[in-house]
């Protein structure tokens, strides 16, 4: 009963339409799981984005905790150097009679060098400055007579109205930030009272001006991803906002800068204080910005939806059409009319299905043809195979003949003592007959070498004193490797004809076999004729691309046809080069690689 339940089930699929298939399709396997992943899948982005957004955040406090905490440490420790020097303390609680002992005075102290080692070896130091109420002392080298202006300035007020011994305070100087272009007028300082030797005859104040321009330029390489505010009573003491750090301009205030909800807030102790360090991260990237944009939201939707709906549209179009198409030629073919479907077919599976319909429809029409014409074909099939065996039998018989009567010629010149005319007859036998009978069309250099030497026999003959020929091979074993059949003889031949015949004079032909350089070396040199330039450029250049269909461009096809067939054994790996004078000879080189001659 179930499997006959299940097949009512997809025979009712069967039924069904392909366009109402792909709506299916698109309804239940795109829009309802675009919407609900979708839906999922920003909802967990937009949590890990502000996750690791409050991560790189957190990460950023601790590094400038850390960077601020190292250089107030550091200003620190200059101050309570300085504070408990007892050397630094007689020096100013001392009276002197005039200049020339303050100044003596002055160098002996710093003969220890105490200033200058721990004032210049921090780089978070700007200044370091003693006020002291001692009306025997000069202003300069760090040390000011304690007067009404000091005593009316804003940071002394501070640390008289202050029980703290030490304090930290900003402020900002409008008179430096009128003299100084570069330093600005902002100042972060460390102030203390030093009495550290009890209670002392002179009044002394400390006050260690901090590197403000350095400390603040370690905030503006924090980098990018957020914006940094130390503040100290509402003060914005250092930033890598561009707006915030204009130095020539006294601080910001936090109060007035606008609450932002993403910003994280770290309390820090800094000597007398309580400082806050204030991240402000960027907003989320665009995932999140859509998330909470409506719009946006919609936005991503339609065309979640609408980009799917219009490729289901275009592909349905596709596939209903073109199968339609070929089920309305199908029908045709019923009524016996074998159409062809011209229209464009595609390359998916359907295509291909039109181009199985076109070529069934082609070979429907030919198996009708072929039934009205087999008969005919048939015949004329049986009267071309009588001629072909005819032409085969007169090929045998005719060299047959004529090595026969070469014979016959030959065996009449020994009868006659003729032995020169039987000797030539015997080897111009030889060369037609591997001429005629090719076999295998690659021989040993022993054999080649015999067919050169049978030809230039012949040759001799021809052309009496008039020719002479040496042939050598270096060594034993190249007689056994293996080039193309007569490729040397066709270059002898050349050598022959082009150039002693062509010659009044008496003319040397010349064939060399030897090995260098791993590679057979086969020199073939006359000293006929010799070619001119024009001639010996043409064929130089045919040389570069060698091929049958250019062969018709030279006079000679000879040398040509042979390099082509060296270079169907050989591949590039052969190289042909041909030297030739006018009137002085002609000599063609044939290098081929040992491995390959020895291969065949």
């Amino acid at each position: 009963m179930k499997p006959k339940l299940a097949c009512k089930r997809i025979q009712v699929l069967d039924d069904w339409s392909l366009r109402t298939k792909l709506y299916i399709l698109f309804i239940f396997c795109v829009l309802i799981p675009v919407l609900a992943t979708n839906a999922v899948f920003y909802q967990s982005i937009k949590g890990q984005i502000e996750a690791k957004e409050q991560s790189r955040i957190n990460e950023m406090q601790q590094r400038i905790r850390f960077n601020l905490r190292n250089s107030l440490d550091n200003s620190l420790y200059v101050s309570n150097f300085l504070y408990t020097d007892a050397t630094l303390n007689r020096f100013m609680e001392s009276k002197y009679r005039n200049q020339e002992d303050y100044y003596f005075a002055y160098y002996d102290m710093l003969s220890g060098n105490n200033l200058v080692r721990y004032y210049y070896s921090y780089q978070q130091v700007n200044q370091v400055t003693f006020y002291v109420d001692n009306d025997t002392f000069v202003n300069g080298g760090n040390f000011i007579k304690l007067n009404d202006d000091i005593r009316k300035s804003e940071w002394y007020q501070a640390l008289m109205n202050t029980d703290d011994q030490m304090m930290i305070y900003s402020y900002f100087d409008k008179q430096q930030a009128e003299m100084s272009q570069s330093q600005g007028g902002r100042k972060v300082s460390i102030i203390r009272k030093l009495n550290y030797f009890g209670k002392q005859q002179v009044e002394k104040v400390l006050k260690v001006d901090l590197d403000y321009a350095f400390i603040n330029k370690s905030f503006k390489n924090e980098g990018a991803g957020g914006k940094i505010y130390i503040v100290s009573d509402d003060r914005i003491i250092f930033s890598n906002d561009a707006q915030m750090n204009q130095a020539r301009k006294p601080f910001n205030l936090m109060s007035s800068m606008e609450l932002d909800a993403s910003q994280s807030t770290e309390s820090i102790p800094v000597v007398s204080e309580n400082w806050q360090i204030i991240v402000r991260g960027e907003k989320l990237d665009f995932l999140t910005e859509m998330i909470d944009s409506r719009a946006n939201l919609l936005l991503l939707i339609i065309l979640n939806l609408l980009v799917p709906t219009l490729l289901i549209w275009l592909i349905s179009r596709s596939l209903v059409d073109r199968v339609g198409r070929i089920a309305r030629h199908l029908d045709q073919v019923k009524q016996e009319k074998f159409e062809v479907i011209t229209e464009p077919a595609g390359k998916d599976e359907i295509g291909s299905l039109t181009h199985s319909y076109n070529m069934m429809v082609v070979k429907i029409r030919n198996l009708i043809e072929i039934v009205f014409k087999g008969q005919v074909e048939r015949q004329a099939l049986e009267l071309s195979k009588k001629q072909a065996e005819l032409k085969a039998l007169q090929s045998q018989v005719n060299p047959h003949f004529m090595f026969n009567t070469l014979e016959t010629i030959r065996m009449r010149s020994l009868i006659k003592d003729e032995h020169e005319t039987s000797d030539i007859i015997q080897k111009l036998a030889l060369l037609l007959r591997q001429t005629i009978n090719w076999g295998n069309d690659l021989v040993t250099v022993q054999d080649e070498i015999r067919f050169v030497e049978s030809y230039l026999v012949i040759q001799q003959y021809r052309f009496g004193e008039k020719l002479q020929f040496v042939i050598h091979a270096g060594d034993e074993d190249i007689l056994e490797m293996r080039i193309p059949k007569l490729t040397v003889l066709t270059f002898v031949e050349n050598a022959c004809i082009h150039g002693i015949e062509g010659g009044s004079s008496d003319g040397v032909v010349e064939v060399s076999f030897q090995k260098q350089q791993e590679q057979l070396h086969i020199v073939i040199r006359d000293t006929g004729v010799g070619m001119d330039e024009d001639k010996l450029s043409m064929l130089r250049n045919m040389m570069l691309d060698p091929s049958l269909e250019r062969l018709s461009e030279l006079s000679s096809i000879g040398v040509m046809n042979a390099f082509i067939r060296l270079r169907m054994y050989f591949d590039e790996r052969v190289q042909v080069h041909i030297v030739s004078e006018r009137y002085k000879g002609t000599t063609i080189r044939i290098e081929i690689p040992l491995v390959q001659a020895s291969q065949g």
